[in-house]
């Protein structure tokens, strides 16, 4: 694998430890993290312990494109536009558009950076990735 693949999966899965900061918390300590970001506590709070269940889900998604984004392009590129970008713009949005507290921009910042740095490693690793057929005639 060449170096931009192998930074890749080592972005993707520091994104994944990121994204546990805000499970855990979420999960197990709602109010904690809620009160700490300045935002209204739901009633009732599971819908906040359901927002962290799914993004450790949407996180476990990452996986195979970070393990081998050449086998699993299609789950590489949507960890990236799907879910980054996709998480971005929502957020962004959500609070410059539509008056939403400032504490979900923290979540649209996360997206952002680790959507950027993902998308030009994951172009730069495509860019250099190497035919199926110059590697079959090695083997024949």
């Amino acid at each position: 694998m060449n170096p931009y693949a192998k930074w890749f999966g080592r972005v993707v899965w520091l994104g994944i430890i990121v994204n546990m900061f805000f499970v855990v918390p979420l999960c197990f300590f709602p109010e904690t993290l809620l009160s700490w970001l300045h935002m209204q506590i739901p009633v009732p709070i599971i819908w906040v312990r359901a927002a962290g269940v799914l993004l450790l889900e949407i996180s476990i998604l990452y996986i195979p494109g970070a393990q081998d984004p050449y086998r699993y392009k299609a789950t590489a590129w949507m960890s990236i536009f799907v879910t980054r970008g996709g998480g971005f713009s929502f957020f962004f949005i959500g609070v410059f558009f539509f008056g939403q507290e400032l504490g979900f921009l923290s979540i649209a910042v996360v997206d952002f950076f680790f959507g950027l740095v993902e998308g030009i490693l994951l172009y730069l690793a495509m860019r250099e990735q190497p035919n199926l057929s110059e590697t079959a005639e090695g083997f024949s």
